[in-house]
């Protein structure tokens, strides 16, 4: 291999070895939190639950950290408010969290909004934090989940 082959390769393999050292979903200008609802399912006939698969790749581990959620129909009409305390939140790490959504079966639920981030506080200095303006939200589900 000569230097001017080597130095081709070099730009490119430099390039990926950034791309796989981030984490996942993460970029460089990527989300500082991600909440992807990932599976819903019917407990019973009156009970539908949604898993949640959140990630923080804030700087800051959270200690309080409350989502605002309404729940609407499939006919676009809110069928309920949800306020989840989700505390604490480790920083670089994945959590997956469940919890009822809604006391009807899951084929009635259009939509999840995520409507506010009313409690977001970083552990170490105990700053509010503006953890909305960073939120990526995403869907594995029929159910689209926005914000």
């Amino acid at each position: 291999m000569t230097k001017r082959t080597r130095g081709t390769w070099t730009l490119p393999l430099v390039g990926l070895t950034a791309l796989l050292g981030a984490p996942l979903g993460a970029s460089a200008a990527g989300p500082d939190l991600a909440i992807e609802l990932n599976k819903v399912e019917d407990r019973d006939q009156n009970t539908c639950v949604g898993a949640f698969v959140l990630r923080n790749h804030m700087a800051a581990a959270l200690d309080r950290f409350s989502l605002d959620l309404y729940v609407f129909d499939t006919d676009g009409i809110i069928a309920q408010q949800l306020v989840l305390d989700l505390a604490p939140l480790r920083t670089e790490k994945t959590t997956v969290v469940r919890f009822q959504l809604l006391d009807r079966a899951c084929a009635t639920i259009g939509k999840v909004l995520v409507n506010d981030i009313p409690s977001c506080r970083s552990a170490a200095t105990g700053e509010d934090l503006d953890c909305l303006a960073g939120l990526s939200v995403s869907s594995r589900d029929r159910i689209d989940l926005t914000k």
